[in-house]
């Protein structure tokens, strides 16, 4: 890959880790800020996501295999055996969430959230990834239509094609008056 394709790539990475850095850092203040019930609510929320995440996920496998893509099937197969394994934590952190909030051990709760949070944000980038692996097929909303509007300040005429002066019909003067 050639250094400015890099870059390119690259740089739309950066900006995406940028946020969601800035995102764990806002979930990690809110994390402080949530009361136990509050936190068990949260979780909940973020499990449902997953799990709709994942089924999500699993549709577009079943699609891309009744096309018989092979290239898609197996990037969706990828992202679908990733976020099921990421699920798998997920439920354990869930019952970790569980008996911290009946113990009343704080830290605990707040540990097993923050993993929960880390989760449901790696199985929504997995969902976004999943769902461009499918490609342009599962943004396909209809018929492009494009209105233009046209200031009626613009001269009618080409630029690219200048208009040429007419051709000169007079005749030139006699070369010598002796003649």
């Amino acid at each position: 890959m050639s250094p400015r394709k890099r870059r390119y790539w690259l740089a739309p990475l950066g900006v995406f880790l940028a946020t969601a850095a800035l995102a764990r850092v806002d979930n990690f203040q809110r994390v402080t800020t949530l009361g136990p019930q509050e936190t068990l609510t949260q979780a909940n929320e973020y499990m449902a996501k997953i799990r709709s995440t994942e089924q999500r996920v699993s549709t577009l496998k079943d699609q891309a295999q009744k096309k018989k893509d092979v290239i898609k099937f197996t990037c969706v197969n990828d992202k679908l055996i990733r976020v099921r394994v990421h699920l798998s934590v997920a439920d354990q952190s869930m019952a970790g969430l569980n008996s911290a909030l009946a113990r009343s051990d704080a830290g605990g709760r707040q540990h097993e959230f923050t993993r929960v949070t880390i989760l449901y944000e790696k199985v929504l980038v997995l969902g976004t990834e999943a769902e461009n692996c499918i490609g342009e097929d599962a943004s396909y909303v209809g018929k492009t239509t494009v209105d233009v509007e046209i200031d009626p300040n613009i001269p009618d005429d080409d630029p690219t094609n200048p208009q040429l002066p007419p051709p000169d019909v007079t005749r030139p003067p006699e070369a010598s008056p002796f003649v």
